[in-house]
Parts: structure tokens; C-alpha cells; sequence
């Protein structure tokens, strides 16, 4: 039985064809959950927050906004709204985008909810390019 399965990472404006990897942790509404090689099949909701790849050994992490896993016991693929590889993410972009949010969010002509969503995102930027 093969310890690996096939991973591919979707979103509207990039394809992330991971190959064969050995686990994938991903971040759902309910918290993080694990799937590895031969998992049940499933569909699960995505939220913000990091997805981490293992193949050959090492580790991958993506910072990730949300979406949906289809989960087959030979692959997966991770449909995103955005999936940024650590090695992508600009931090002072990140912290741009942080500070214009809460500016927005202490603006009472601004949407609160969208704001704190920017929030949301941002933070998980900064928190996955520093781990």
C-alpha cells in the first residue's frame, strides 16, 4: 500500500501540482484536521489559516484563505480562493494590507465585517511567513 497520494492546489489565478506527497494539515471552520495516504473520501470546508505539505521528508506551508477539499483515498485537491507559498509572501505588503484594514474597521462609513475579514487574512499571512 502506497504511502503517498497525489496533491493538487487550485485557486482562480494559480495551480499548485504538488505531485505525490505523504500528508497535507489544512485549516477548516471547525479547526485543523490531517489526511494522509488511503483517507476516507470527503468534502470538508476551508478556512483562513496554513496548509502544510509533507513530501519526501520536508515540509511546505501555504498561507490559504479559504475554500474547499475534496479528499479521495488516492488524492486530494484543494480548491482556494488564495494559496500563497511561504517562500511568496511579502511581508510588508502583509502589514500594509493589516494597517489599512484596521483603519477601515475604526471607519464607521466602512463594511466591519469586510474589514475584519482583511484583518483575518493578513494576520495569517504574517503568522504562516513566521513560523
Amino acid at each position: 500500500m502506497a504511502k503517498t497520494f497525489q496533491l493538487e492546489i487550485i485557486t482562480p489565478t494559480q495551480i499548485f501540482s504538488e505531485g505525490q506527497v505523504n500528508y497535507v494539515r489544512a485549516e477548516s471552520p471547525d479547526g485543523q484536521f490531517g489526511i494522509m495516504s488511503h483517507h476516507t473520501a470527503a468534502t470538508v470546508a476551508l478556512g483562513i489559516g496554513e496548509v502544510k505539505v509533507v513530501k519526501n521528508g520536508k515540509e511546505y506551508f501555504y498561507a490559504t484563505t479559504g475554500g474547499f477539499a475534496d479528499i479521495q483515498p488516492e488524492s486530494v485537491l484543494l480548491l482556494l480562493e488564495t494559496a500563497e507559498l511561504v517562500s511568496d509572501i511579502d511581508v510588508d505588503r502583509a502589514e500594509a494590507a493589516k494597517k489599512r484594514a484596521q483603519d477601515r474597521l475604526n471607519d464607521k462609513n466602512m463594511d466591519k465585517a469586510r474589514s475584519r475579514t482583511a484583518i483575518a487574512k493578513a494576520k495569517n499571512r504574517l503568522k504562516v511567513f513566521h513560523r
